[in-house]
């Protein structure tokens, strides 16, 4: 019986391929030669528009540091009205740059400074409201002072732990569990008090002065509460 002859694949070169699909590509840009330049045009906007958007950026932040460098020279002179008036500017500017939460903190810590407490916690609630960076946790201690003159004692106390939940710096965290556990004392809220005292005092080594401060606080407490 005759054999059937064999039949071989062939395989296209490796070159035949790469010249196959640049000729595809060609043909279908050149189809497409519409789309392709609106694409280019979208693009080289997209790419301008980024490059405008940073320089403007820089340019604002610029001129941010530079007027609030003017707040500063008026305090510094103690002409405090005038500082007030330009920060309540500098804010409706500035809104949104590096600057506005230094701007927000030196604003409110004038209010308070005159008696204002009302109008330093709608300055600071931005910055004390959700604590995250250092300069915000700042804006929360000032908050929580602006809060406790205006006699809203829990409300205080609650953003004093909230710096005690979400800072990572030791002194914030101190500071605000010391207020609370103030707060605590002064409202009758002995065994409160007691308890924030308590965690000041573990988180200080034996013979550190400022662990004895807190323990000679605890005595006092629980001395007025014996019967």
């Amino acid at each position: 019986m005759a054999r059937q002859p064999r039949t071989h694949k062939s395989n296209a070169e490796p070159d035949d391929v790469f010249v196959s699909n640049v000729l595809h590509v060609g043909k279908w840009a050149e189809a497409n030669q519409q789309l392709l330049t609106v694409l280019g045009v979208v693009l080289a906007i997209a790419i301008l528009g980024g490059v405008y958007y940073r320089n403007y950026r820089a340019n604002l932040n610029l001129q941010a540091a530079t007027e609030l460098e003017q707040v500063y020279q008026s305090i510094s002179i103690q002409d405090t009205e005038g500082a007030r008036g330009q920060l309540a500017t500098f804010m409706e500017r500035y809104g949104g740059t590096a600057y506005e939460a230094e701007a927000r903190l030196v604003l409110g810590e004038l209010y308070l400074r005159d008696g204002s407490p009302q109008q330093a916690q709608a300055v600071l609630r931005p910055l004390g409201d959700s604590p995250r960076a250092p300069i915000d946790f700042q804006g929360a201690s000032l908050l929580a002072a602006a809060l406790e003159e205006d006699r809203q004692f829990s409300e205080a106390e609650a953003v004093y732990m909230r710096i005690v939940n979400r800072s990572d710096l030791d002194f914030q965290v101190r500071n605000a569990l010391a207020a609370a556990a103030r707060i605590r004392r002064d409202q009758g809220d002995a065994q409160g008090a007691v308890e924030l005292y308590r965690r000041l005092v573990d988180d200080f080594e034996e013979g550190d002065p400022r662990r004895g401060v807190f323990e000679m606080r605890i005595q006092e407490i629980e001395s007025a509460a014996a019967p």
